[in-house]
Order: structure tokens, then C-alpha cells, then sequence
């Protein structure tokens, strides 16, 4: 499965459970060298039940680049929550730990 169509699934189950999604993925634009965007930026910021989370979204076999990794240092560094994800179960799993959702949901 691409990784657009994870982020996908990941993003519809999380509305679904109430969070706001914001997508901060831009695909590389040939013309003027890449994106505006800053490198590192994760792929989503979602935000609701009281909590906020940076989640990037990566294939099974996908490896976060330098600039990722230096970005959840950062988080890591300064309390900021933020994860790495492969599919929407990891969503679930995260959902059901902080209470959002029960297992058998």
C-alpha cells in the first residue's frame, strides 16, 4: 500500500473518533527545486480530547529521512508528542491506550 493511501486511512479514522486532521504532506514540485516547506515536518498535526500529536506516516519498509528524525528529536527534546505510524492500526492501538476508543470497538 502507497503511503498517501495509509494517510488516508489514517486520517478518516481519526476524524472519525473526533480529532481535527491537518495534513501537512506536500508532494515534491519539480519546478523551483521542492516544497516551501520547512524540512522535517511531519506528515500530519492532529489536535482534540485534550491532546495534539505530530504523526508521520511512513510503508512498512519506509525510513524516516535526516530531517525527520531531527525533527522528533526536537519534539522529543522539548515534550512535544510526535510518531511514526505504518497503518491505521497503529492509530487504533494509540487511541485505545489513551482512552478514546475500546478494543473490541
Amino acid at each position: 500500500m502507497k503511503e498517501s493511501a495509509i494517510s488516508r486511512e489514517i486520517q478518516d479514522f481519526l476524524k472519525m473518533v473526533g480529532f481535527a486532521v491537518y495534513s501537512c504532506e506536500q508532494g515534491y514540485r519539480k519546478e523551483r527545486g521542492g516544497t516551501r516547506q520547512t524540512p522535517g515536518i511531519p506528515d500530519l498535526y492532529i489536535m482534540g480530547h485534550g491532546r495534539s500529536l505530530w504523526i508521520e506516516v511512513k510503508t512498512p519498509k519506509g525510513k524516516m529521512r535526516d530531517s525527520q528524525v531531527a525533527f522528533a528529536h526536537q519534539a522529543l527534546l522539548n515534550d512535544v508528542p510526535c510518531v511514526m505510524w505504518r497503518d491505521v492500526r497503529e492509530a487504533f492501538d494509540w487511541c485505545v491506550s489513551i482512552g478514546i476508543v475500546e478494543e473490541g470497538a
